[in-house]
Protein backbone atom coordinates (compact mmCIF):
# COMPACT_ATOMS: atom_id res chain seq x y z
CA UNK A 1 0.00 0.00 0.00
CA UNK A 2 1.30 3.47 -0.88
CA UNK A 3 2.22 5.92 2.00
CA UNK A 4 0.44 9.03 1.22
CA UNK A 5 2.05 11.76 0.81
CA UNK A 6 2.24 14.43 3.50
CA UNK A 7 0.90 17.79 3.12
CA UNK A 8 2.64 20.06 4.53
CA UNK A 9 0.68 23.20 5.46
CA UNK A 10 1.08 26.78 4.37
CA UNK A 11 2.22 29.20 5.74
CA UNK A 12 -0.23 31.78 7.16
CA UNK A 13 0.00 34.93 5.09
CA UNK A 14 0.70 38.05 7.42
CA UNK A 15 -2.27 40.30 8.10
CA UNK A 16 -2.63 42.83 5.80
CA UNK A 17 -1.19 46.48 7.45
CA UNK A 18 -3.93 48.32 8.47
CA UNK A 19 -3.33 51.79 10.36
CA UNK A 20 -6.69 52.29 12.24
CA UNK A 21 -6.92 48.08 13.40
CA UNK A 22 -3.02 47.79 14.53
CA UNK A 23 -1.72 51.51 15.58
CA UNK A 24 -4.30 52.96 16.85
CA UNK A 25 -4.11 50.13 19.57
CA UNK A 26 -1.74 52.12 21.46
CA UNK A 27 -3.55 55.22 21.80
CA UNK A 28 -7.25 53.42 22.30
CA UNK A 29 -8.20 50.15 22.47
CA UNK A 30 -4.81 48.72 24.16
CA UNK A 31 -3.89 52.21 26.01
CA UNK A 32 -1.45 51.16 28.88
CA UNK A 33 -3.18 52.83 31.43
CA UNK A 34 -6.79 53.32 30.78
CA UNK A 35 -7.98 49.75 29.00
CA UNK A 36 -4.97 47.45 29.80
CA UNK A 37 -3.80 49.14 33.18
CA UNK A 38 -0.16 47.19 32.73
CA UNK A 39 1.65 50.93 32.92
CA UNK A 40 -0.33 53.05 35.38
CA UNK A 41 2.14 53.03 39.05
CA UNK A 42 3.81 56.40 37.59
CA UNK A 43 0.56 57.99 36.81
CA UNK A 44 -1.26 56.74 40.17
CA UNK A 45 1.53 57.68 42.16
CA UNK A 46 3.77 59.85 40.91
CA UNK A 47 2.23 62.25 38.84
CA UNK A 48 0.84 64.49 41.10
CA UNK A 49 1.35 67.93 38.84
CA UNK A 50 1.51 68.59 34.82
CA UNK A 51 5.73 69.27 35.13
CA UNK A 52 5.93 65.65 37.22
CA UNK A 53 3.53 64.19 34.18
CA UNK A 54 5.89 65.71 31.67
CA UNK A 55 8.96 64.70 33.22
CA UNK A 56 7.66 61.08 33.60
CA UNK A 57 6.12 60.73 29.77
CA UNK A 58 9.45 62.22 29.17
CA UNK A 59 11.98 59.21 30.58
CA UNK A 60 8.90 56.84 29.91
CA UNK A 61 9.07 57.70 26.29
CA UNK A 62 13.15 57.78 25.79
CA UNK A 63 13.75 55.01 27.92
CA UNK A 64 11.17 53.00 25.98
CA UNK A 65 11.58 53.66 22.74
CA UNK A 66 15.47 53.19 22.67
CA UNK A 67 15.14 49.98 25.22
CA UNK A 68 12.64 48.00 22.83
CA UNK A 69 14.39 49.32 19.76
CA UNK A 70 18.07 48.30 20.37
CA UNK A 71 17.06 45.46 21.99
CA UNK A 72 14.95 44.36 18.79
CA UNK A 73 18.40 43.19 17.44
CA UNK A 74 18.99 40.82 20.01
CA UNK A 75 18.59 37.29 18.94
CA UNK A 76 15.61 34.88 19.69
CA UNK A 77 18.13 32.24 20.21
CA UNK A 78 18.98 33.07 23.57
CA UNK A 79 16.92 31.85 26.44
CA UNK A 80 13.80 34.24 27.84
CA UNK A 81 15.33 34.60 30.72
CA UNK A 82 18.76 36.59 29.45
CA UNK A 83 16.81 38.21 27.23
CA UNK A 84 14.79 39.89 29.93
CA UNK A 85 18.32 40.10 31.81
CA UNK A 86 19.68 42.45 28.83
CA UNK A 87 16.45 44.39 28.36
CA UNK A 88 16.82 45.52 32.35
CA UNK A 89 20.58 46.36 31.43
CA UNK A 90 19.64 48.56 28.15
CA UNK A 91 17.13 50.71 29.73
CA UNK A 92 19.80 51.17 32.61
CA UNK A 93 22.22 52.49 30.19
CA UNK A 94 19.84 54.68 28.42
CA UNK A 95 18.20 55.73 32.12
CA UNK A 96 21.25 57.65 33.31
CA UNK A 97 21.73 60.02 29.67
CA UNK A 98 17.81 60.64 30.32
CA UNK A 99 17.82 61.78 33.72
CA UNK A 100 20.97 63.76 33.16
CA UNK A 101 18.56 65.53 30.49
CA UNK A 102 15.62 65.72 32.46
CA UNK A 103 17.61 67.47 35.34
CA UNK A 104 19.13 70.16 33.62
CA UNK A 105 15.18 70.88 31.90
CA UNK A 106 13.89 70.12 35.31
CA UNK A 107 16.36 69.91 37.72
CA UNK A 108 13.72 70.18 41.19
CA UNK A 109 10.78 67.98 39.43
CA UNK A 110 12.78 65.01 38.83
CA UNK A 111 14.26 64.43 42.43
CA UNK A 112 10.43 64.64 43.25
CA UNK A 113 9.26 61.84 41.44
CA UNK A 114 12.07 59.87 43.22
CA UNK A 115 12.23 55.88 42.70
CA UNK A 116 9.55 55.74 40.41
CA UNK A 117 12.05 57.20 37.94
CA UNK A 118 14.39 53.94 38.07
CA UNK A 119 11.06 51.78 37.87
CA UNK A 120 10.62 53.18 34.36
CA UNK A 121 13.41 50.94 33.27
CA UNK A 122 11.36 48.14 34.06
CA UNK A 123 7.89 48.94 32.95
CA UNK A 124 5.52 46.33 31.63
CA UNK A 125 5.08 47.81 28.20
CA UNK A 126 9.30 46.47 27.56
CA UNK A 127 8.90 42.99 29.02
CA UNK A 128 4.89 42.43 28.32
CA UNK A 129 4.52 43.68 24.51
CA UNK A 130 8.41 43.18 23.43
CA UNK A 131 8.02 39.57 22.85
CA UNK A 132 4.05 39.21 22.42
CA UNK A 133 3.85 41.56 19.58
CA UNK A 134 6.62 44.49 18.78
CA UNK A 135 8.96 41.84 17.94
CA UNK A 136 6.47 39.77 15.89
CA UNK A 137 6.69 43.10 13.36
CA UNK A 138 8.70 44.41 10.82
CA UNK A 139 11.06 46.92 12.13
CA UNK A 140 9.10 49.93 10.52
CA UNK A 141 5.80 48.85 11.77
CA UNK A 142 7.36 48.11 15.61
CA UNK A 143 8.91 52.11 15.73
CA UNK A 144 5.46 52.88 14.88
CA UNK A 145 3.26 50.56 17.00
CA UNK A 146 5.73 51.41 19.93
CA UNK A 147 5.77 55.18 19.55
CA UNK A 148 1.66 55.02 19.53
CA UNK A 149 1.59 53.08 22.49
CA UNK A 150 4.17 55.58 24.26
CA UNK A 151 1.87 58.51 22.56
CA UNK A 152 -0.93 56.87 24.79
CA UNK A 153 0.55 56.66 27.87
CA UNK A 154 2.05 60.21 27.87
CA UNK A 155 -1.27 61.67 27.33
CA UNK A 156 -2.78 60.65 29.84
CA UNK A 157 0.59 60.86 32.12
CA UNK A 158 0.18 64.63 31.53
CA UNK A 159 -3.45 64.97 31.29
CA UNK A 160 -3.32 62.82 35.27
CA UNK A 161 -0.66 65.34 36.36
CA UNK A 162 -2.57 68.47 35.24
CA UNK A 163 -5.98 67.76 36.89
CA UNK A 164 -4.47 66.58 39.81
CA UNK A 165 -2.38 69.83 40.40
CA UNK A 166 -5.66 72.22 39.62
CA UNK A 167 -7.69 70.02 41.91
CA UNK A 168 -5.25 70.02 44.70
CA UNK A 169 -3.70 73.58 44.47
CA UNK A 170 -5.60 75.53 41.63
CA UNK A 171 -3.00 75.74 38.67
CA UNK A 172 -1.67 73.99 35.78
CA UNK A 173 2.32 74.02 35.86
CA UNK A 174 2.50 76.55 38.33
CA UNK A 175 -0.10 78.86 36.93
CA UNK A 176 -2.49 79.78 39.29
CA UNK A 177 -5.78 79.09 37.96
CA UNK A 178 -8.46 78.38 40.08
CA UNK A 179 -9.31 79.34 43.90
CA UNK A 180 -9.51 76.02 45.01
CA UNK A 181 -7.34 73.55 46.98
CA UNK A 182 -7.83 69.60 48.17
CA UNK A 183 -4.62 68.56 48.84
CA UNK A 184 -5.70 65.06 49.80
CA UNK A 185 -5.88 64.17 45.67
CA UNK A 186 -2.07 64.51 45.99
CA UNK A 187 -2.08 61.56 47.45
CA UNK A 188 -2.09 57.77 45.96
CA UNK A 189 -5.70 57.14 46.25
CA UNK A 190 -6.43 60.72 44.29
CA UNK A 191 -4.73 58.91 41.49
CA UNK A 192 -6.61 55.76 41.75
CA UNK A 193 -9.83 57.81 41.50
CA UNK A 194 -8.85 60.20 38.59
CA UNK A 195 -7.30 57.46 36.46
CA UNK A 196 -10.50 55.32 37.47
CA UNK A 197 -12.76 58.09 36.43
CA UNK A 198 -10.73 58.82 33.27
CA UNK A 199 -10.72 54.81 32.85
CA UNK A 200 -14.64 54.52 32.75
CA UNK A 201 -15.25 57.81 30.80
CA UNK A 202 -12.62 56.44 28.05
CA UNK A 203 -14.32 52.96 28.17
CA UNK A 204 -17.78 54.46 28.00
CA UNK A 205 -16.44 56.67 24.60
CA UNK A 206 -14.62 53.57 23.00
CA UNK A 207 -18.00 50.98 23.60
CA UNK A 208 -20.00 53.69 21.77
CA UNK A 209 -18.17 54.51 19.14
CA UNK A 210 -17.57 50.63 18.86
CA UNK A 211 -21.15 49.63 19.03
CA UNK A 212 -21.85 52.75 16.19
CA UNK A 213 -19.47 51.44 13.88
CA UNK A 214 -21.23 47.93 14.35
CA UNK A 215 -24.61 48.88 13.60
CA UNK A 216 -24.03 50.98 10.67
CA UNK A 217 -21.98 48.25 9.22
CA UNK A 218 -24.85 46.04 9.69
CA UNK A 219 -26.95 49.15 8.48
CA UNK A 220 -25.07 48.77 5.31
CA UNK A 221 -24.64 44.95 4.91
CA UNK A 222 -28.46 44.91 5.48
CA UNK A 223 -28.73 47.65 2.45
CA UNK A 224 -26.47 45.64 0.11
CA UNK A 225 -28.49 42.56 0.63
CA UNK A 226 -31.82 44.50 -0.34
CA UNK A 227 -30.36 46.18 -3.27
CA UNK A 228 -29.26 42.28 -4.59
CA UNK A 229 -32.60 41.19 -3.97
CA UNK A 230 -34.08 43.65 -6.31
Amino acid sequence: MARSKQIKPKKTRSNPFKFTRDLLDGLAKQNVVLMTGIVNAPVIIAATTFKKGVVIAIAFALISFFTIFTCSFVSKRIVYTLRVIIYVLVGSVYYIPTVILLEEIFPLTVELIGIYMPLIITNALIFSKTESRFYLENRLKMIIDVSFFIIGFSVICILTGAARELICFGSIGGIKLLDISVAAFEAPFGGFIMVGVMSGLFRALYNYLRNRRIRMNEEAARKQAAEKVR
